[in-house]
């Protein structure tokens, strides 16, 4: 077995035990509070102030939405946390979301912070932040919701290195979540770009031609019901004991399109319109919904799933888009409700403009230039993630 104090991977120069410490030692953990709502004067100053919500999504919290002033600091428990050397840290309803204060601030109640000690490096007690996340979750309790005081929290035990291989560490850290920052960035606005295309590409609601066209093409859109264009056919619905854990054919279902990797199996011998093979256009109707081009082997599709035949006047990669751009018409639509309801009978009554089948594929090649350049950058996003997974791992003990 291997030295329990020592990291699987080091830094050439490092040797000898990590030494023990609790999280106390390390960081003094602070608390937050609310100023009264109800006096206006301790609101609408000049320092920052944190809720939980605003916390996780980004290494670093540059700035709150709310703000209060001195005096409401003077009459709340809140207290002012230092830039650079404070990580926010949310203790209740959402616990472990983490960010590097950048500028002084304040925070509520729903906070045990760490103000780091001098001896120790932010970015180091920032990265092992999974390890106290794991920590904070096992050992919160309460009612109403869970919670984790910052008594408790001071009480998890750590492994910590010399000031000098903490440094190296978070440096290493740093700059592989700014890769990570870097890339997702690079997603984000590749995926806002599609948005800004569909919209333009497809003429907009009570118009008839787009506002941005390939060259060469002229004339209005056309109106058509789905159904003229298209067949929606349902997937079998299953029983329980139908679905195996081993068999001929998987059955393919929601989930296994998102998150979900664990597969049924199926030894049925259906009719040919049950079975979804490579290239086939799938429009999943449940839960989570929309379009997709099925890339696997040949599978059993579930009930929740419609496979889509398209006549010769629709060509797939451009169907695929229109449905992607009528999929953002109606979540924008939804006024708020949580769930969405789509039927067959509803989407076969759609109505949908459509050009010629020349513009179409050309429309629709563009758009799979623009879906593989997205899927590729989330790969290596992805990559990045199991790497720095890996990393976290291996370089702390």
């Amino acid at each position: 077995m291997g030295n329990k104090r020592v990291p699987e991977v080091r830094f050439e120069g490092f040797n000898g035990d990590w030494e023990e410490r609790k999280l106390n030692e390390v960081a003094e953990i602070i608390g937050g509070g609310t100023p009264s709502t109800a006096v206006q004067e301790y609101w609408d100053g000049d320092i920052d102030w944190y809720s939980p919500v605003e916390i996780g999504k980004e290494i670093y919290a540059v700035g709150s939405q709310r703000k209060i002033t001195s005096l409401g600091l003077k009459k709340s428990s809140a207290k002012v946390l230092p830039a650079n050397k404070t990580i926010l840290f949310t203790s209740r309803a959402g616990i472990g979301d983490m960010a590097i204060l950048k500028k002084d601030g304040a925070t509520n109640q729903g906070f045990q912070s760490l103000v780091v000690n001098n001896n120790y490096n932010t970015y180091f007690v920032y990265s092992i932040g999974h390890k106290i996340k794991e920590f904070a979750l096992k050992h919160a309790s309460g009612s109403t919701f869970l919670e984790i005081s910052g008594r408790q929290l001071g009480k998890m035990v750590l492994f910590v290195p010399s000031l000098e291989e903490q440094t190296k560490i978070g440096i290493f850290f740093k700059q592989l979540d700014d890769t990570i920052a870097l890339h997702q960035q690079e997603l984000t606005t590749l995926k806002q770009t599609k948005q800004g295309f569909l919209q333009k590409m497809f003429p907009k609601e009570g118009e008839s031609v787009p506002e941005v066209r390939f060259p060469g093409f002229t004339g209005e859109w056309e109106e058509r019901k789905l159904k003229e264009v298209a067949t929606f056919i349902n997937g079998r619905a299953y029983k329980q004991h139908e679905l195996l854990n081993s068999g001929k054919y998987k059955v393919l279902r929601v989930g296994n399109f998102y998150t979900n990797d664990s597969w049924y199996y199926s030894d049925l011998e259906l009719d040919e319109k049950y079975y979804a093979e490579k290239g086939d256009l799938l429009y999943t109707w449940s839960a989570t919904f929309g379009p997709h081009i099925w890339y696997g082997d040949k599978v059993i599709y579930h009930y929740h799933i419609w496979k889509v035949d398209l006549s010769n006047n629709l060509d797939k990669q451009f169907a695929i888009q229109l449905l992607e751009y009528d999929k953002a018409k109606i979540l924008s639509d939804k006024n708020g409700s949580t769930m969405v309801h789509i039927t067959k009978k509803g989407m076969e009554e759609k109505k949908v403009l459509l050009t010629s089948i020349e513009e179409q594929t050309q429309i629709g090649n563009f758009f799979k230039q623009l879906d593989d350049t997205i899927a590729l950058h989330q790969r290596e996003l992805d990559a990045l993630k199991e790497t720095k997974k890996a990393f976290l791992q291996k370089m702390f003990v």
